[in-house]
């Protein structure tokens, strides 16, 4: 090695002697040369973090909401239903590592975002109900209560939730579900131009925090959250927005004594999307005047691309030139001698015992046959025909 020159390098150390009191250890570095030197030793401190493998992820069901209906007072609400769209949140939070019992106790909190801005209902919590964390069979009480109007549950909901306690089976992290990327919102009207985001780290919505004690927490700790889109809210404030999006945020914290814990991948943050409902939107979106302004519209322009049309010559009809017929002149026969004809089937009309030799009058001409044309001469008269 040359002098000056620099060599990293790494120790992998065994942790079976490491407490969970440990902060740190130190380790002694001694160089070793052949050469006679006096080498002293150098003391290292390394600084001992305890990580908590703990994860959390959360899905809404459904992803999209919409809005629509009448506007309804805070005093004329008796049911859940009287709100408006209902959406259900899961959040789950996986343990890999020992239980935390020995480590401390961890919470976990969901910001709910319950008012927008100026104080009015956004998301209207029902109930919220924790799975695991609490010891085999026990659930969770999180605070503070949520249903502060005391509003009555929908009976179809509450025979749902029973149905699925009766079966359920041992939980595992659900799969989270990619949002919709298929957008079919109509966009009505010109005015909807806004997308408006809707999260309380913004300052654009207001948070209650939902604190669920996590005591025993062996594996897997699922939190359930049902609540209301509150339907006057949107109605009043985001009628002319094209799109909302409403963001939930949950955490995971840590009470524990010991001060080198760490804790990655402790947050989450879930996304739904709120429209104003399709059907409002071809009901009542559009005004009758503007129906009756679209169909004056619509003859104006007809009128005018007639009257291009006629200026243009379309409705004119296209005259032909007569066809030359050519002439012929009448065949004078006698009444005497009409006796003498007869029609055969054939059509061609034959007189009997015919006779050439007299042509009776001044004016006779011969007699022709139905299918047989004179030729004619240079001044379109008929050539006489000798017998």
């Amino acid at each position: 090695m040359k002098r000056g020159a620099q060599v990293t390098f790494y120790l992998l150390l065994s942790t079976s002697g490491i407490t969970i009191e440990t902060t740190e250890l130190e380790v002694e570095l001694l160089l070793a040369t052949i050469s006679e030197q006096e080498l002293h030793p150098v003391s290292v401190r390394a600084q001992v973090f305890i990580e908590l493998p703990l994860s959390i992820s959360g899905v809404a069901t459904p992803q999209q909401l919409f809005f629509s209906g009448v506007v309804k007072g805070e005093s004329a609400m008796r049911s859940e239903r009287d709100v408006g769209s209902k959406v259900k949140y899961e959040i789950t939070v996986s343990n890999q590592g020992q239980s935390l019992n020995t480590l401390g106790s961890a919470f976990l909190n969901i910001m709910w975002p319950h008012e927008i801005a100026n104080g009015k209902w956004l998301l209207y919590p029902m109930r919220v109900e924790l799975e695991g964390g609490q010891g085999p069979g026990k659930k969770g009480i999180c605070s503070p209560r949520p249903n502060i109007l005391h509003l009555d549950v929908d009976s179809r909901d509450r025979r749902r939730r029973e149905l699925e306690q009766e079966q359920r089976e041992p939980q595992e992290p659900p799969e989270k579900l990619e949002p919709s990327s298929t957008s079919w919102w109509p966009v009505s009207s010109a005015e909807r131009k806004r997308n408006v985001t809707l999260d309380c780290a913004q300052g654009t919505a207001k948070c209650v925090v939902f604190s669920c004690p996590l005591y025993s927490f062996d594996r897997v700790a699922v939190l359930h959250v049902w609540g209301r889109l509150w339907n006057s809210t949107f109605l009043e404030e985001y009628i002319a927005v094209k799109s909302l999006e409403v963001i939930v945020r949950a955490n995971i914290t840590v009470k524990s004594s010991i001060k080198n814990l760490l804790l990655r991948d402790a947050s989450t943050t879930i996304p739904v999307m709120v429209y104003l409902d399709p059907v409002a939107v071809v009901a009542e979106g559009v005004p009758w005047w503007v129906i009756l302004l679209a169909v004056l519209a619509g003859l104006l322009v007809l009128a005018l691309l007639v009257l291009l049309l006629w200026k243009l010559g379309f409705f004119k009809r296209t005259k032909h030139p007569e066809a030359a017929v050519p002439q012929y002149h009448a065949v004078k026969i006698l009444r005497e001698d009409r006796q003498q004809f007869k029609e055969e089937k054939t059509g061609t009309i034959q007189r009997s015992n015919w006779g050439s030799s007299q042509w009776e009058g001044s004016d006779a001409h011969p007699i022709l046959d139905a299918d047989w044309h004179p030729d004619l001469g240079p001044d379109g008269t008929p050539v006489p025909v000798t017998a």
